[in-house]
């Protein structure tokens, strides 16, 4: 048995557990919300550096490459944080991700983009295996919902993002575009004034380590991980394709790219929602009746009357991103004891399987066509429903301590 723990505030150990502590989730979803506005920034600033440094498309594609290479070391921030303080991962991420991203449009040559771009996909790890580990601790028994709010803050910022620096680079220049990184690191400032440490999975007298922990659980971790490959073939595939198709359909540029916004809008709505639905109906019955759901919607997309694009979009976005916090929400169930290096597992993976998804998905599209590639794809949502079914509701929670 482990000794009683208690709160620094006087709370005992499961009261701390089961408190849903707003002020904490609000405070973390906002610098996620500020955090993601940055990674942002490259694609609407690869056709300015194009321009500026005469790169070639393979070149400027590239780009993007570098800064998704921290997906491969985000399991292992994720366990240096469950080993170490969670708290200064979370408030230094957002300032060193606004430097580095905000630096680009300064930057004389193709070399000294990629060290920038590097080291925002570092800064970019270091905020998303710890800071969801610290939600789950903080939301009491509505994980789900504190996940909800974590990653509606994400989406809101890749959606504004693209705003932001496309703002600041007309007022004042590409080269100008280091003024951007202004209020990432004011976030930091922020975040190191108000954020307090929090509890965290304390493990019991005589358990084994991290190796020991995912044999134990290699099983429901191994179902979850290959429902969110699975996953990934769609949310890879939309998202990078949705505006290319909305203009088949016969939307000019500038009203494609209003779509995806709507897409991403709808997706943040879902992103709130499906968190909180699985706090009452379970985690595997809201992603089984999410897959499922999105199907029709989504056939309806791509067959439907073209007046009715735009509001099956924003119905589509809304269910096949409202996932994702209920992904992260049972991640967190499965490996209580570490969940921030369970936070760098889920993203790495599925970093890297959109990535996969969206190549695989051009070729397709290639082939037959975006029109067609795009029906087929509707049906994808059905290929992950084996997994779900396996999936298990929800883990035991253990006993917290201080970070």
């Amino acid at each position: 048995m482990s000794r009683p723990w208690h709160h620094p505030n006087g709370k005992d150990e499961d009261a701390a557990f089961r408190s849903f502590e707003t002020g904490k989730i609000i405070l973390l979803s906002a610098g996620h919300f500020i955090h993601d506005t940055y990674p942002a920034f490259l694609a609407p600033l690869i056709p300015l550096l194009k321009e500026k440094l005469a790169l070639s498309n393979a070149l400027a594609g590239s780009l993007a490459t570098f800064l998704r290479s921290s997906s491969l070391v985000q399991p292992f921030i994720g366990y240096l944080a469950d080993r170490v303080s969670a708290r200064w991962f979370v408030i230094l991420a957002p300032g060193t991700s606004a430097l580095f991203m905000s630096l680009l449009g300064a930057s004389p040559s193709y070399l000294l983009l990629l060290p920038l771009l590097v080291m925002t996909g570092l800064s970019h790890a270091a905020y998303h295996a710890p800071a969801p580990a610290m939600i789950a601790t903080v939301s009491g028994d509505r994980v789900g919902k504190g996940m909800s709010l974590f990653m509606m803050g994400g989406e809101l910022g890749r959606a504004a993002g693209p705003l932001i620096i496309v703002a600041a680079v007309g007022w004042f220049g590409l080269e100008g575009s280091y003024v951007a990184a202004i209020p990432g690191l004011l976030a930091s400032v922020v975040m190191a004034r108000l954020l307090r440490p929090t509890p965290r999975p304390v493990r019991r007298d005589g358990e084994f380590g991290l190796r020991g922990l995912l044999v134990e659980r290699r099983r429901p971790l191994g179902v979850l991980l290959a429902f969110v490959a699975v996953r990934a073939i769609v949310v890879g595939s939309v998202t990078v394709f949705t505006p290319a198709y909305l203009v088949t359909r016969g939307m000019t540029l500038t009203e494609a790219a209003a779509g995806y916004a709507l897409f991403e809008l709808a997706g943040a709505a879902g992103a709130l929602a499906g968190g909180t639905l699985s706090d009452r109906m379970g985690r595997r019955r809201t992603l089984i009746a999410t897959q499922i759901l999105t199907v029709p919607f989504f056939y309806g997309l791509v067959a439907g009357a073209p007046e009715l694009v735009i509001p099956l979009l924003a119905l589509t976005g809304l269910l096949a991103l409202s996932g994702s916090p209920v992904i992260l929400a049972l991640v967190q169930d499965l490996l209580p004891e570490a969940r921030s290096t369970a936070s760098g597992l889920y993203f790495s993976l599925n970093y890297i399987a959109t990535g996969v998804a969206a190549v695989l998905f051009g070729v397709l599209a290639d082939a037959l066509g975006l029109e067609r590639a795009f029906a087929l794809l509707a049906f994808a949502p059905l290929l992950a429903l084996p997994f779900a079914l396996l999936l298990p509701d929800r883990f035991q929670p253990v006993k917290v301590r201080t970070a």
